[in-house]
């Protein structure tokens, strides 16, 4: 039996009423999530991961596959990065799934068939994605930010995948040209009437009569859209009953999620679900794909996840449409006349263990723990006898911490600025940038911190990188 052995999810903190919107003289219901400045796909990817994994060793995980239409790259691997920053082995298989909102669970297919063939024993899967709508259009007003990850296997299965049926067809609704950081859009009357809501409706009764059941025989049906208006109308196509056979979509809570939405609903369908139910899944783009999930006994041995259900009751509302702008580098700001920080990527490669893997040395001799690595003990002055602790999963407290709420470089989009020195349980100590700890006043030393991978401002074209800390949301 093949499935899904884990699940985990990543929403930002951050949030935006749409009525701060203006969208043709006319406020909207509900928010969108937003991530912060120093968040990407990869950095909400690799959020996501950390979720799925609680109590999972991860050098035990066989491949990585990621899934988004907003790779912070256009040549370089997504899940070489998230495999090298969670410290995955290193012949873990690694493979990018890109452009199509329906990449999640193609990918999740991919690594069901992995598994079966017996290439792998269980395969990650992390679908994430922030893309940006036209300012003040419907496609921003309506679009979310986040992430999910699955672990897919044949052991200890959660929900198992039953079925999988596939329709593709190259319609032309929703797309990004190469050399814009924009999505388009064509009419909804066309868009909807012609695309989505026929392509799904023949694609969901073609997959359940391959897989011999019928609506009644569904638990949840659990699928995407691009709005609460498109969304309500397949259901009814179908014969389902809405109001308890349809997953709710989470347009006020969140927004659409891009490539991770039918995955992050799939995941809030998870997270209520019970021992029997049944789930139906389609992702739309560029045609649909649908699966059949039964949920086993294993569900309820991993209810203690964040998961999408849990991220939702943590927010921060933003102030404004133009602190918005600011965190998606919309909004004009005057350059420094400092130099800009290019990392020396000699430098990174060498001190990747560190860097990355956030490992740390302990001495041999008289057991001293010190990040970075250092070759010399500062305490014995043993020279290259020490072994690497993993300091990712330990819990981390606060230490010291500090503000600077008047930040002299003015690319720095959401001050203020937040340093910490924090401890690790394991007895490593280091000082780092915090994020998403809102209200200083509300800090306090000895409170919990969680790790978060981020990406740094100020740089040149070579992406920067590195752990923060958060207070656990």
């Amino acid at each position: 039996m093949v499935g899904i052995c884990s699940y985990g999810a990543y929403v930002p903190l951050y949030r935006l009423a749409r009525e701060a919107m203006v969208l043709e003289g006319k406020g909207g219901a509900g928010e969108r999530s937003v991530r912060g400045a120093d968040e990407d796909s990869l950095t909400m990817a690799i959020d996501a991961i950390l979720d799925c994994t609680k109590g999972i060793d991860r050098t035990s995980i066989d491949g990585l596959f990621t899934a988004t239409t907003t790779a912070p790259f256009a040549e370089k691997q997504l899940a070489a990065m998230a495999a090298s920053a969670l410290d995955f082995k290193e012949n873990v298989l690694s493979l990018d799934f890109n452009n199509s909102l329906r990449s999640g669970l193609t990918a999740v297919k991919m690594a069901a068939d992995a598994v079966k063939a017996g290439s792998a024993k269980s395969v990650m899967v992390a679908a994430t994605d922030s893309r940006l709508g036209t300012p003040l259009s419907a496609v921003e007003s309506t679009s979310g930010d986040g992430a999910a990850a699955l672990l897919i296997g044949d052991n200890g299965v959660a929900a198992s995948i039953e079925g999988y049926y596939t329709y593709t067809c190259d319609f032309t609704d929703t797309w990004r040209p190469a050399n814009d950081q924009f999505v388009h859009v064509w009419n909804d009357r066309f868009s909807i009437a012609e695309g989505y809501q026929p392509m799904m409706t023949k694609a969901i009764s073609a997959a359940m009569k391959a897989f011999g059941v019928t609506p009644a025989d569904i638990t949840k049906l659990v699928y995407n859209a691009q709005d609460a208006r498109a969304h309500g109308a397949v259901a009814g196509a179908l014969k389902f009953d809405a109001k308890t056979q349809v997953q709710y979509p989470l347009f006020n809570e969140m927004g659409n999620t891009g490539a991770a939405f039918p995955v992050m609903l799939l995941i809030a369908a998870l997270e209520q679900a019970k021992p029997g139910d049944t789930l139906l899944v389609a992702s739309y783009g560029d045609g649909v794909d649908v699966m059949l999930l039964k949920v086993t006994d294993q569900i309820e041995k991993i209810r203690d996840r964040h998961g999408v259900l849990g991220y939702l009751q943590s927010k921060k509302m933003l102030p404004s449409y133009v602190k918005y702008l600011r965190l998606r580098h919309l909004f004009y700001m005057e350059s420094t006349r400092m130099t800009p920080i290019t990392p020396g990527l000699a430098q990174l490669w060498r001190e990747r263990d560190s860097m990355f893997k956030l490992h740390a040395s302990r001495c041999n001799q008289c057991d001293w723990i010190e990040f970075p690595i250092r070759r010399i003990c500062p305490k014995c002055h043993s020279k290259d006898d020490y072994s690497q602790d993993r300091l990712l999963d330990q819990k981390v407290t606060v230490y010291s911490f500090s503000t600077d709420t008047i930040p002299t470089i003015p690319e720095v989009t959401d001050p203020p600025l937040g340093r910490a020195i924090i401890d690790f349980s394991g007895g490593a100590r280091m000082e780092l940038e915090m994020t998403d700890f809102g209200d200083i006043q509300n800090m306090k030393v000895g409170q919990p911190m969680e790790m978060t991978f981020r990406r740094l401002e100020r740089q040149g074209d070579v992406a920067a990188y590195a752990w923060k800390c958060k207070p656990v949301r």
